[in-house]
């Protein structure tokens, strides 16, 4: 008897902690448009490669979260492509993975820099300068976020939807840092020392 009170206690609980993430969600997104994001990308090779597709690096995709509400967006970039842009709603967020591609190669790293989106605005998050390892061991990408400014004019042709909003540069925070890269594809040996996931 205590056990069916208790799970229809717990069954109760869980139903109505799910309609009211539900409803704020909905709220949040009917009462906020999204807004522009937009940024550059380089990434190069750091130090003696020893990889022939490693001097192609690029980035795949990095993916943000909404620190309020704990929803992820995954931005995919084609490859060598040299800018990004996508739609936010406002908020704060946090860029916590980013994957890296040389040729058949695939290496991830889990990052922390964080950023503001504002309502009704084209928000400029820099250059980002990725420097990528050697493969060894214990390899690292370094990122450096460069606070220059493109010229606009002959950016809003090429991406109709900036449109004419007033741009605000919004920094990823630290704009220097460094993290440790993991390769994820082709997978290594089941081995302790090599399986990385």
């Amino acid at each position: 008897m205590l056990c069916v009170t208790v799970r229809t206690l717990m069954l109760s609980w869980l139903l109505l902690t799910g309609c009211a993430t539900s409803e704020s969600k909905e709220f949040e997104g009917g009462a906020k448009s999204k807004s522009v994001v937009v940024g550059f990308i380089q990434v190069e090779p750091k130090g003696p490669y020893f990889r022939m597709h490693q001097k192609d690096a690029f980035v795949r995709f990095f993916d943000v979260r909404n620190t309020s509400t704990g929803e992820w967006t995954r931005v995919h970039m084609t490859e060598k492509a040299e800018r990004f842009v996508t739609r936010l709603f406002p908020g704060h967020y946090e860029i916590f993975r980013i994957q890296i591609g040389e040729g058949p190669f695939r290496s991830e790293s889990q990052v922390d820099r964080n950023f503001n989106v504002f309502e009704d605005k084209t928000m400029y998050l820099g250059i980002w300068r990725f420097r990528v390892e050697a493969p060894k061991t214990v390899r690292m990408l370094h990122w450096d976020v460069l606070g220059d400014v493109p010229d606009w004019d002959q950016m809003v042709p090429l991406h109709p939807e900036l449109g004419d909003k007033a741009l605000v540069v919004s920094l990823p925070q630290p704009v220097t840092n460094q993290n440790r890269l993991f390769s994820v594809a082709p997978s290594q040996p089941r081995a302790k020392y090599f399986y990385r996931r």
